[in-house]
């Protein structure tokens, strides 16, 4: 057990000076002046220091990606540290363009790995591919019957994606949208976005065709540039979520720039959410598709960005986009915030904004304090 004292806690709304109180991975009480705990109870007097839930990366390759230009490009898994370091407490892993030499058991079994390493870890099935590749020979499956799998990942408006038809991205809709009624959970659909023109028609046709509900569907590196920003505005004014990628090497706007653009229009924040891509690859091709150079993205912009929309629109929003929304998003019903009964996942800042400590399901796993 676990007594934080006189810690400004973002929740996210700010609480002022309060004491939390944790034990068995959960947050057991939170208010003024807790004396009440078990002798066994360790104390942690946190004044000056700010308390705010961990933050949820729901895209991040953490059992490795990247492959473009040839098997030495090929990303190495992350480390834990990386993710802590990061701010991280729930991580989201996924496939990208490689769904051939890579497989979904290998991150289902980075995710248990990860999770036996403190935090919490969920994952999409399928990769770029259709048809998708699985676990179990089928998507919905996968999605019913292992716990950790959310949704389903693929790729669109992308030249390395299958360029799959109407009926085809129907076809997978329904299957995401059936597993998730028969699961309880929400059933994402997470979709890579490329450059292509116009590269949410296929999401919009799904949704007049079917009337599946946008709910299910999540595209994700919708700052990619301008003309996808476009996309992603129209996208959310007509009740869409989108997620920002937060890579600092992506072209402009930045994340931080692409939420202020969309909320100045309009956009309800709880629409918006934003994720690392880290441990993927970000390939640069000419205008003619030859491969230039690659990069290895990793999570220090996730955090780079969570603190940068501190600054432009304060803790309770940033905290809102970074945590709050993408547990609502993936149906993370204890996860997000900071209230009795909920995950005690918590990071611990001072009061510079620096980063000093991780708490992830009531344990102290990482530390500069």
């Amino acid at each position: 057990m676990l007594l934080l004292k006189n810690a400004r806690v973002f929740a996210p709304q700010d609480m002022g000076d309060v004491d939390i109180f944790t034990g068995g991975g959960k947050v057991l009480a939170l208010g003024s002046n807790i004396t009440s705990v078990p002798a066994e109870t360790k104390t942690m007097d946190l004044s000056g220091f700010i308390v705010t839930p961990g933050l949820i990366d729901l895209h991040v390759h953490f059992a490795g990606a990247g492959g473009e230009g040839g098997p030495i490009f090929r990303a190495e898994p992350l480390s834990l540290s990386s993710l802590l370091e990061s701010g991280i407490t729930t991580a989201v892993g996924l496939l990208g363009t490689d769904g051939y030499a890579r497989s979904v058991m290998e991150v289902l079994q980075k995710a248990y790995a990860l999770e036996m390493q403190g935090i919490s870890t969920y994952i999409f099935t399928g990769s770029y591919k259709i048809p998708p590749v699985t676990i179990t020979g089928d998507v919905a499956t996968d999605i019913i019957a292992i716990e950790k799998v959310l949704g389903l990942k693929a790729a669109i408006a992308d030249h390395r994606s299958s360029h799959p038809t109407v009926e085809e991205f129907i076809r997978l809709a329904s299957q995401v949208r059936v597993a998730g009624i028969l699961s309880g959970k929400v059933g994402i659909f997470h979709l890579h976005v490329g450059t292509y023109p116009d590269p949410l028609y296929i999401v919009r046709e799904t949704n007049k065709r079917t009337s599946i509900p946008l709910y299910h569907f999540l595209p994700t590196h919708m700052n990619r540039n301008e003309t996808v920003l476009g996309e992603a505005l129209k996208f959310a004014l007509d009740g869409g979520n989108v997620d920002f990628t937060a890579t600092s090497d992506m072209e402009h706007p930045q994340a931080c720039e692409a939420i202020i653009h969309l909320v100045e229009a309009g956009v309800p924040l709880d629409r918006i959410t934003v994720s690392s891509d880290a441990g993927g690859s970000s390939p640069l091709f000419d205008a003619e598709g030859h491969l230039l150079d690659v990069k290895i993205t990793t999570p220090e912009d996730f955090l780079k960005q969570f603190l940068h929309l501190v600054d432009l629109m304060g803790p309770e929003k940033a905290i809102s986009v970074f945590s709050t929304n993408p547990a609502q998003r993936l149906g993370l019903g204890k996860k997000g915030k900071i209230a009795v009964d909920l995950d005690a996942d918590l990071l611990i800042f001072d009061s510079e904004w620096n980063l000093k400590g991780v708490i992830a399901k009531g344990r102290p796993i990482w530390s500069k304090i």
